[in-house]
This record gives structure tokens, C-alpha cells and sequence, in this order.
């Protein structure tokens, strides 16, 4: 096995692991309204009803997009090694799915927030 695939599959693992844990507090509805930790939108902070379900949507879709961060450092260890990749492209293939899923994550939230009355 290639030593470039163990690492993006441990950056992946472990950065999908932190974010779930960061998560679960939200998603669990354990964090009040406040300016540091959590999905803060607007409309995050019009009322209490409306921070919790943001928050809880959004740590919902964080741990379910951070699933599937690990899933694609799961497969990093059964890929073929590549032979000599540039260093750009071994970056990219490091934080690619990180980028990527925490971005679908955001996003997802973001139109649930704009979805509320």
C-alpha cells in the first residue's frame, strides 16, 4: 500500500471523526443560542425555536456528510498507490472529500434555514 493513501485515509478518518463530534452536541439540541459555536445565521437568531432546528439539521447533516468523509478515507486504503502525483494533486486528494462534504453540509443547511417561516 501506497504511504500517500495511508495518510489521506487518516486525514480523512480523524476529520470526519472531529466533526462529528462538534456535531453531536448540535444535533442533540444541548447547545443554546450564542455567537461561537454553531450554525449562526440570520435566521439562526430570530428565536430560540428556529436556533435549535437549524442546529439540529445541521449537525444532523455534518455527522451524515462526515460519514461519508471516513467512507472515502476507508477507500483511500484500497485504492491502487499513484505513481508520482504532483504534490497539488496529492493536496487535492487529501482535503478533497473534507472540502467537499462539509460544503454539501453547509450548503444543505443554509437552504433548510431559508426553507423556515
Amino acid at each position: 500500500m501506497d504511504q500517500a493513501n495511508i495518510i489521506f485515509a487518516v486525514v480523512n478518518l480523524a476529520s470526519g471523526l472531529v466533526f462529528i463530534l462538534l456535531a453531536l452536541p448540535l444535533a442533540a439540541r444541548k447547545i443554546p443560542m450564542n455567537k461561537l459555536y454553531g450554525f449562526r445565521l440570520a435566521k439562526s437568531f430570530t428565536s430560540d425555536e428556529n436556533w435549535f432546528k437549524i442546529n439540529q439539521y445541521g449537525g444532523q447533516q455534518l455527522i451524515l456528510w462526515s460519514l461519508a468523509m471516513m467512507a472515502a478515507g476507508i477507500a483511500y486504503l484500497f485504492m491502487p498507490g499513484l505513481n508520482n502525483p504532483s504534490e497539488t494533486f496529492k493536496a487535492l486528494l487529501a482535503v478533497g472529500p473534507m472540502v467537499v462534504f462539509t460544503t454539501i453540509a453547509v450548503i444543505k443547511t443554509i437552504l433548510y434555514a431559508k426553507a423556515l417561516s
